[in-house]
């Protein structure tokens, strides 16, 4: 009797730990990574962007999250190239892939669900306020300067998986499944041309899938 006891007890601690990740008063931080290729049209080069983001969270109640992101990404256009001056040569060079950098701060909101054993299934929805450093390129291909500005303001919405590791950390995958994002510069300060103020994806659109490792504590 006292064997299967003992199991039973073990049972419950397993599933307590697991439900205690997502409980209230907890939190959780971790590193996320994400990489996609979009288009703004058919005949335009591709757009391949690289994001690492931090973020940290805490349960205002049992399932239910709010926490804070700051992305980091790196864009980049397939194919196209600029000339730019290189003072350790002495001489004009071509650099291919015209690079543009931006910083994020994204709050965040996020539901749990609990599916089976360690898998946990949400839905987060996100606000982005984004900074950019861009590459501004003269109608000669030459690198006239790097400038830096606001670059707009967006959201999305984001379903994806949770698999609990181990007792104090989590494996996730997600993907947003729309998009909003309000551009602040004009076509000709931009430096990928979008000539829309305000552009609105769904996930066939712009594919963006995102790995994230969190810690719980």
């Amino acid at each position: 009797m006292k064997p299967k006891l003992i199991i039973m007890a073990l049972l419950c601690a397993v599933s307590w730990r697991c439900y205690a990740q997502t409980e209230k008063g907890t939190g959780f931080a971790g590193l996320s990574v994400s990489f996609g290729t979009s288009k703004q049209n058919s005949s335009a080069p591709s757009l391949n962007t690289f994001t690492v983001t931090p973020r940290g969270g805490y349960f205002l109640a049992n399932n239910l999250a709010i926490g804070l992101e700051l992305p980091l990404n790196l864009s980049k256009l397939r194919g196209e190239s600029y000339i730019s001056w290189d003072e350790e040569d002495g001489r004009y060079e071509d650099r291919y892939g015209p690079k543009e950098f931006s910083f994020g701060f994204s709050p965040f909101l996020r539901k749990y669900v609990d599916v089976k054993d360690r898998f946990k299934f949400f839905a987060q929805a996100n606000l982005l306020m984004q900074v950019n450093t861009f590459n501004r390129i003269d109608d000669e291909g030459y690198l006239i300067r790097t400038d830096a500005q606001v670059k707009g303001f967006g959201a999305s919405i984001s379903p994806g998986f949770a698999y609990r590791l181990s007792n104090d950390s989590s494996l996730e995958f997600s993907f947003p499944i729309v998009t909003f994002f309000h551009q602040s510069y004009y076509a000709s300060e931009s430096l990928y041309n979008y000539d829309k103020t305000n552009n609105l994806r769904l996930a066939l659109q712009n594919f963006t899938p995102t790995f994230t490792i969190n810690i719980h504590f």
